[in-house]
């Protein structure tokens, strides 16, 4: 054999004797098991279906509400949601404790994309002109506690359409809307000094506060076009808010309102309803607070159920409650609050001076001259005690040149 063979024999049995442990140890190793598969695991929120009936708060209780003429005020029903809530009904029936009655209600929505409704609310109820002078919770509250009611109030079955559109521009909300009403009204309560009320912490035998008569209306129908402009805007803590109603009655009773020397025998007018709020801060932690209210009807004066009236701690301190009334009114208030820093006072907080000018007036046919208030509270939260004077104080049989009050802060 030549040496060049030999080499080469001597090569290749180096490198078999080199590869066979890996070839050995490839071919008897067994593989590796295979992992199991990966678990997805849903963190997502679900929503889950309650069916298409709810009942509020857990019972079907409304919040209840009381007043002098109907007592303890307290609505159920159940809610129902059709149509992939599309159409949301709301079905109630309201005790009235001192008049007795169960009254029968339906509100009903139906949405219309994303910013388009028909509402419909048709049944039986109290009503009332001047819910703009206190919320439910606060009225409530004065009625219970100091027998303070500044609500006049109607019965009436009624039905009410309309068609609503929202425009939401960045800080700005409009809500125009259009619709129709019918109503068969009637009066409740008393008309003339009586003996007999609800309960009342304080001022249950007062006859300015739950004795207080409550004026008769002009019994009948009405039948009328509605129309209707809201506007919200909110930036940062600058609140404004002003509306706009009109109705416009085909029909309605024939009347002739005490004192009046106008009668409206076919029952037609028109009526024109503004309100408005703001709110906004000044220096420092100082704000200022607006609030103003009108009624108007030029030509044929509107039966007594669409009279609003002014007089006591929400309106005008030094007049008596509710005393002055008609189908015309004006109102207008300002408040300015400064929070103190010092003293802090066990839950809630330091104390609020505010300096406070209202005035306002209202009348049949026309609004006379104004009643001007002037007024120096202290406070804290929102409640306040104020004493009002009237710097161009007449003598009447239902004013006074002065008058102490305990209210609600506006800015506050």
């Amino acid at each position: 054999m030549s040496p060049g063979s030999l080499s080469l024999t001597r090569i290749a049995a180096i490198l078999a004797i080199a590869l066979a442990p890996s070839v050995s140890r490839a071919q008897t190793t067994p593989p590796p098991s295979p992992e199991p598969p990966t678990i997805t695991i849903d963190t997502g929120y679900v929503d889950y279906d309650d069916g298409p009936i709810s009942l509020p708060l857990g019972v079907g209780f409304r919040i209840p509400s009381y007043n002098r003429v109907d007592g303890v005020v307290l609505p159920w029903g159940p809610l129902i949601t059709l149509g992939d809530r599309k159409l949301n009904l709301d079905p109630t029936v309201t005790y009235r404790s001192d008049i007795g009655a169960l009254d029968p209600f339906l509100k009903a929505h139906f949405r219309i994309g994303d910013y388009d409704e028909i509402e419909v609310h048709a049944g039986r109820s109290t009503y009332t002109s001047d819910d703009w002078i206190r919320s439910d919770l606060v009225n409530s509250a004065a009625v219970l506690f100091v027998g303070s009611d500044a609500r006049n109030y109607f019965r009436a079955d009624r039905a009410v359409a309309r068609y609503i559109h929202r425009f939401i521009r960045r800080d700005w909300t409009l809500t125009p809307s259009i619709g129709a009403l019918t109503e068969n009204a009637w009066s409740t309560g008393s008309a003339i000094a009586h003996t007999s009320a609800p309960f009342s912490v304080f001022g249950r035998n007062g006859s300015l506060k739950m004795l207080r008569p409550n004026p008769s209306i002009a019994r009948g129908h009405i039948s009328s076009a509605l129309g209707r402009m809201d506007a919200a805007y909110e930036r940062e803590l600058v609140t404004f808010s002003f509306d706009t109603r009109l109705e416009l009655a085909f029909d309605g009773p024939g009347t002739r309102p005490p004192g009046s020397i106008t009668e409206n025998a076919a029952g037609k007018f028109f009526q024109l309803t503004f309100g408005s709020k703001a709110s906004f801060p000044t220096f420092g932690t100082q704000r200022f607070a607006f609030r103003g209210h009108a009624v108007v009807t030029p030509g044929d004066i509107a039966p007594p159920q669409r009279f609003a009236y002014l007089g006591g701690a929400g309106t005008l301190a030094t007049v008596d409650l509710l005393a002055v009334g008609g189908d015309n009114l004006i109102f207008v208030e300002g408040e300015y609050s400064l929070p103190l820093t010092r003293p802090l006072l066990p839950l809630v907080g330091a104390p609020i001076l505010s300096a406070r000018y209202a005035a306002g007036g209202a009348g049949i046919g026309s609004t006379p001259d104004l009643i001007q208030n002037i007024g120096v509270g202290i406070g804290a939260r929102l409640l306040k005690a104020e004493y009002h004077i009237d710097p161009n104080y007449q003598k009447t049989t239902f004013s006074r040149r002065s008058a102490f009050s305990i209210g609600v802060s506006l800015a506050f």
